[in-house]
């Protein structure tokens, strides 16, 4: 997100760092951010907490870290779990959380949304004038501030309000040293940044935005925390349908492969099977490459010898002349696609341009002792006709 505007929250309402007049006194809707704004937020029960996990899920780091605060919590109280991710891989996620009271997370107001808006801790901001390693305090008359950074990430934030008997700056300066020493890191008084002028807040915040972009992604507000539970939600949701249809293509894909196998071995049976019956039909000594096609040769090669045989020769013999004109074949005839012979007569199918050849056939083919009959004729795709024959012994 570019941001353009950084605000603070004042008890009075918002007020615009960019400008030195203070809102306090004024309500809310004097001074009211648009889309794009910082909004630096003064969590007084902000708190976080490095993690480190063998899952990389958001929801499951803020479940696990749920289990671990909720010995700590009463029955009333709740926390909100806000995870910032220094590194996620396949096996596992390191970072921090911030946990906040949730009764003290910031809604939308009448004047405005915080939508489209980044809501920060207040001490979040210093991690600029500190290049991302060290310790900072900011304290105004509102406002303390206090927060010891490594690497970019905070490892400790505290807001609270000022208070003339608190110290002022440089006791606040002494318990951030005494804090950042109880989790185990050393640092020294001189090395912390301290401010207290709303113009380097101000700077501070800008220049951190622009460092560290990645701390844009802790956006502490109701609306924000509900749109990435949704975005989780739905990521999950995702994922899950993802991994079904992985799976359900890999269960299609072995299917597949069965049915081209199995294809495979129908088309070498089929042509064995071919083979062997046109050997059977036409003799063993020749050699079968195109069954079908050396089987319509032969037909046309044919010549009958008498009336009286009622074989299967014969029958060859009497389609043979039916397709003939003298010595030559009739070209306007129909193809020949497929013969059963019945003992009486054959069963003809096969396919022709037009009508009127089917119709010259079946005149050619009744005679000469068989009777011819046309059985179903049906349209065929891309043009033509396909038909039975069947042409039967005449008794007379």
């Amino acid at each position: 997100m570019q941001i353009s505007t950084y605000f603070l929250k004042r008890p009075g309402g918002w007020r615009s760092l960019s400008s030195t007049e203070s809102s306090v006194g004024k309500s809310s809707t004097d001074i009211v951010p648009s889309g794009g704004a910082l909004l630096l937020y003064p969590f007084r029960t902000a708190s976080i907490h490095p993690f480190s996990f063998p899952f990389r899920s958001a929801q499951d780091v803020r479940n696990a870290l749920s289990l671990k605060f909720r010995p700590l919590l009463s029955g009333e109280e709740d926390v909100e779990i806000v995870p910032l991710f220094s590194s996620r891989s396949k096996g596992g996620s390191e970072g921090v959380s911030l946990c906040v009271w949730r009764n003290e997370v910031p809604e939308d107001e009448p004047s405005f949304s915080l939508q489209n808006n980044v809501v920060w801790p207040l001490p979040l901001a210093l991690a600029s004038r500190v290049n991302g390693d060290g310790g900072a305090v900011f304290r105004d008359d509102l406002y303390c501030a206090s927060a010891f950074f490594r690497n970019g990430s905070p490892v400790f934030i505290r807001c609270r309000l000022s208070n003339p008997d608190d110290g002022g700056i440089d006791a606040e300066v002494r318990r951030l040293v005494e804090c950042v020493a109880a989790l185990g890191h050393d640092i020294v008084p001189a090395s912390i940044w301290v401010g207290s002028q709303s113009q380097e807040l101000l700077d501070a915040a800008r220049e951190t935005a622009q460092q560290f972009p990645r701390l844009l992604d802790l956006n502490i507000s109701r609306s924000a925390l509900a749109a990435s539970l949704a975005r989780e939600r739905t990521a999950r949701m995702l994922l899950r349908f993802l991994g079904w249809a992985a799976a359900a293509g890999f269960f299609f894909s072995v299917i597949q492969l069965a049915l081209v196998y199995h294809l495979r071995s129908s088309i070498e049976t089929f042509s064995t099977e071919g083979a062997a019956l046109y050997r059977d039909v036409f003799g063993r000594g020749e050699r079968a490459v195109d069954p079908l096609s050396q089987a319509r040769g032969k037909l046309m090669e044919l010549r009958g010898r008498g009336r009286t045989e009622n074989t299967l020769s014969r029958v060859l013999s009497h389609l043979g002349r039916a397709w003939l004109d003298g010595n030559s074949r009739r070209t306007d005839f129909p193809m020949l696609e497929q013969m059963r012979y019945t003992g009486d007569g054959a069963d003809i199918t096969g396919t022709a341009e037009k009508m009127e050849s089917i119709q010259n056939l079946r005149s050619n083919a009744d005679g000469g002792g068989y009777r011819a009959t046309l059985g179903d004729i049906q349209q065929i795709p891309g043009g033509g006709l396909r038909f039975t024959l069947s042409l039967r012994r005449d008794a007379q």
